[in-house]
């Protein structure tokens, strides 16, 4: 069985220095120094591929990104972030595929950004990390990026981001344990994913995916908690919009899911109940997830018909990432 996983990550020396030195959002993994290796070598990815059976990663920076670097750093540094990637790729042009660094606050330059990358680089679509300094992409500011994806037909990897210490403040910090749990608390362990479930859900609401119907969204972690209540934003979607399309419709027409290493069965369930195989990719979340052989076997052993297992395993990512078959 051909495997695929699609929300991988990379980084280089340069930009962690860069991120270093410029950056005022504070990286809140405490192992992202450790992980380094993992990061910056593209050996040791194939090493790790080879070992536990993956054909092929599609990778994004989605940690120490530009993206959220003060803007007058974040278009240099997405767009050299963006040529090192297509770099690494060209050596092993079988094995990765990648998605380009946006400096989303400039929607502009990103739309720009977003072209070249695709249309120069071969990079196969682009990653948004969370909200762009504190703004929701739903907002008007951000058409020329949509715009540009609908243009090329491409996707846009809805990852999440760290959250504003405002949000971290009024939602996760507490007196009754450590700021070590509630960073993980706002981070990795829920908060970034209910914000990236509420970008996802503005998008739509707005109007987002009716203007740009080209447009291909991907999400990880089984869909950032929206799957759960699809039924339910559906059954308000009169009082709350005036599109021609039910919330569940564009849902299922434009958005692509990833289990991002949450290897569970019932979320599978849920996810193929909700958008079939034909919406589900895979993906662990390497190096910042490492499951091993888990990657592979967990998907080889779930109850799904072969079919169904073929189109999850690569048939899907095939397709959203326009990869050749």
């Amino acid at each position: 069985m051909k495997l695929i996983t699609v929300e991988e990550h990379y980084d280089t020396d340069a930009n962690i220095a860069q991120f270093k030195q410029y950056s005022t959002v504070k990286n809140n993994n405490p192992r992202q120094d450790q992980l380094r290796p993992d990061l910056v070598d593209f050996d040791r990815k194939i090493a790790y591929m080879d070992a536990h059976g993956i054909d092929m990663q599609i990778i994004s920076d989605a940690g120490n990104s530009p993206q959220v670097l003060p803007d007058q750093y974040a278009v240099a540094g997405a767009h050299a972030q963006n040529e090192a990637l297509a770099e690494a790729i060209s050596h092993h042009p079988d094995r990765f595929a990648g998605l380009a660094t946006l400096p989303a606050n400039l929607p502009e330059q990103a739309a720009e950004e977003l072209d070249y990358a695709v249309t120069k680089l071969g990079l196969k679509g682009a990653i948004i990390s969370g909200s762009v300094d504190g703004q929701f992409l739903d907002a008007p500011k951000f058409d020329p990026i949509f715009a540009a994806a609908d243009r090329l037909g491409t996707t846009l990897y809805l990852h999440p981001g760290i959250i504003s210490n405002q949000q971290k403040a009024v939602l996760y910090d507490s007196e009754a344990y450590s700021a070590l749990t509630a960073t993980m608390m706002a981070g990795a362990m829920w908060g970034w994913h209910m914000e990236a479930g509420i970008q996802l859900v503005r998008l739509i609401t707005a109007g987002v995916l009716e203007r740009y119907p080209h447009v291909k969204i991907a999400t990880g972690h089984w869909g950032e908690f929206v799957p759960m209540f699809i039924e339910r934003i559906d059954g308000f979607g009169p009082f709350v919009s005036k599109l021609p399309l039910k919330f569940s419709e564009y849902y299922r027409r434009q958005v692509y899911l990833s289990p991002s290493g949450m290897f569970t069965t019932p979320q599978m369930q849920l996810a193929l109940a909700e958008v079939g195989a034909d919406h589900i990719m895979w993906s662990e979340d390497y190096p910042y997830v490492q499951t091993g052989d888990t990657t592979r076997s967990f998907l080889e052993q779930a109850a799904l018909t072969q079919p169904e297992r073929e189109q999850i395993a690569h048939g899907t990512a095939e397709a959203v990432f326009d990869l050749e078959v």
